[in-house]
């Protein structure tokens, strides 16, 4: 894919390159640049289907090497000019790759920053000054300081994991299997004034609407960036809210199942939102908040009748009746071992809440089951089903 450059970046690209500068940062960047160019042309023919490296021993040291050189001709580039500040980042890029996008660069403070490594096979690095040079001071390929769950997710940064290992086309990644697109935000400064941003990567995947992802948050104390909390999940890939920063609390959106209907791949299903708390010290995990506390409700009431569970807590008796209809009808629609495989009333249409005088009414559309109609109040702060019904209405939002 061709990256269209602005005007103004060229002539800001080319204005720079006319700034009188000490002739060695100047062949320290020719050098870097050559050493970049010559690791991409090999690494070149191990790239498999533009999102992975091959199996090949060498690819990894080709794929680590390429991704360290773009952190060093970041830094020499801001050491050839110094005046240049955070906006020249994306220039030094453009200079060293002009085809490859790369997400905005996020300053950490005035002198360091954080940067995508360009290319299809993600990689986050921060170059900072010390010494009156800078200098690639971190990255996500190296080794950082988590264990278990998290240790595993981060991993899924290291060149090693980046491989393509045959998966299928709609193979959705998560834990240690690479590679991962990044995405940065920045977060509030912790108690002693020290950066903090976080990294949202979604797993390379050759097709499919629903996409492994994950999320993690960081601190930048000056000379490296320690983790605060990772986590693996999934979405889809164009849900109309993401992860966003509201106040002191970070909100991650995402995708989760239901257990007695399902979605399609580009559709939303269970929207839950995993919750950061940001504090002085630290983050504080607050859990997840279901965004569809009236569709959870039906699908619990289906999931126990199709498990044959008692659902008197959940619904009137009226009720009850009716979604044992329901899922009766759903049954004997399918054979015996189809259903016993796969229990389900069927893909999810369209569904919209409205509000009336005896509580919310959820119009629901499932493909095997047709339009259904119920009525949903509040009882001791959980939502019960006082009516269940069919309906020809167009359940779309």
């Amino acid at each position: 894919m061709t990256c269209k450059v602005p005007r103004a970046m060229l002539t800001f690209v080319a204005s720079l390159t006319t700034i009188a500068v000490p002739a060695w940062p100047q062949s320290r960047l020719d050098k870097i640049k050559s050493d970049y160019q010559v690791v991409s042309s090999r690494l070149q023919k191990h790239i498999v289907h533009d999102s992975w490296i091959d199996d090949d021993p060498q690819s990894p040291e080709l794929l680590a090497r390429q991704w360290s050189l773009a952190g060093q001709y970041v830094a020499a580039w801001l050491d050839a000019h110094p005046s240049a500040g955070q906006n020249a980042i994306e220039a030094a890029i453009f200079e060293l790759t002009p085809t490859e996008e790369s997400p905005e660069p996020l300053s950490l403070t005035r002198d360091a920053f954080l940067v995508a490594a360009p290319g299809p096979i993600g990689n986050a690095f921060i170059v900072a000054k010390s010494n009156d040079h800078y200098r690639l001071a971190w990255s996500t390929a190296q080794m950082q300081e988590a264990s278990g769950e998290q240790a595993e997710i981060l991993a899924a940064w290291h060149a090693e994991n980046a491989k393509e290992g045959g998966r299928g086309p709609y193979w959705a990644a998560s834990g240690p299997a690479g590679s991962v697109i990044p995405r940065f935000g920045e977060l509030p400064n912790d108690g002693k004034g020290h950066a903090r941003f976080y990294i949202d990567g979604t797993y390379a995947q050759m097709a499919g609407g629903t996409v492994g992802a994950q999320i993690s948050l960081w601190t930048w104390d000056g000379s490296t960036a320690r983790p605060l909390i990772a986590r693996a999940y999934t979405l889809m890939i164009d849900q109309s809210v993401g992860t966003r920063l509201e106040g002191d609390l970070l909100k991650v959106q995402q995708k989760k199942f239901f257990r007695a209907f399902f979605s399609c791949g580009e559709c939303e299903e269970r929207q839950t939102d995993w919750i950061i708390r940001l504090t002085p010290y630290g983050v504080d995990d607050l859990g997840e908040k279901s965004l569809v506390p009236e569709l959870d409700a039906v699908d619990e009431l289906f999931y126990r009748l199709i498990k044959h569970k008692s659902a008197a807590d959940l619904a009137a008796p009226s009720a009850i009746e009716a979604a044992g209809r329901i899922v009766d009808g759903a049954r004997t629609a399918d054979s015996e071992k189809e259903w016993k495989k796969f229990p389900t009333l069927g893909m999810m249409g369209g569904w919209r809440i409205q509000k009336n005088a005896k509580g919310k009414i959820l119009c629901l559309a499932i493909d095997d089951v047709g339009s259904h109609l119920f009525t949903l109040r509040s009882v001791g702060g959980k939502l019960f089903i006082t009516d269940l019904k069919e309906t020809e209405q167009d359940c779309g939002k």
